[in-house]
């Protein structure tokens, strides 16, 4: 059996309203499940749970998580997350509004706003060398896709 990410528990301070936003982003019915609201995205459950409920923990550290799709889905984001007046960013940092075109697709940063947490979509997965990185933007970007990279 080859080895995949079953869940993974994000805390939150209103679990429902966390998972409906996420849920209207991408798709997914969120559902009851014990302590957790449930959005089950790809072959992995992320469990949502309020701060309050969770006995190893007394406050939300920011978690990111990245989402892969489709040209089309990501558009799709795009289009709810002007919907839902939430900036888009290039960047891991925040500095740069927008979709960047990195490692042979697009992409954006967003802050979820419930909790913060770093929401990221990307149409290709990130393989080959790395783009190097300094505050405030991407320098020296060497593409995973040329033939020399």
């Amino acid at each position: 059996m080859a080895i995949s990410l079953n869940h993974t528990i994000v805390l939150s301070n209103d679990k429902w309203a966390a998972a409906n936003f996420l849920a209207d982003l991408l798709g997914p019915e969120p559902n009851a499940f014990g302590p957790f609201v449930r959005l089950h995205v790809g072959e992995t459950d992320i469990e949502f749970q309020n701060i309050e409920d969770n006995a190893a923990n007394d406050h939300i550290t920011t978690q990111h998580l990245a989402f892969l799709m489709s040209e089309e889905e990501l558009d799709l984001v795009l289009g709810k997350l002007q919907r839902h007046g939430v900036q888009p960013y290039q960047d891991m940092f925040y500095d740069e509004p927008g979709v960047n075109n990195l490692y042979g697709g697009r992409g954006a940063y967003i802050h979820d706003p419930v909790d913060g947490h770093q929401w990221e979509f990307i149409t290709a997965p990130y393989s080959g060398k790395p783009a190097h990185q300094e505050k405030g933007g991407w320098t020296d970007f060497v593409d995973p896709t040329a033939v020399d990279a």
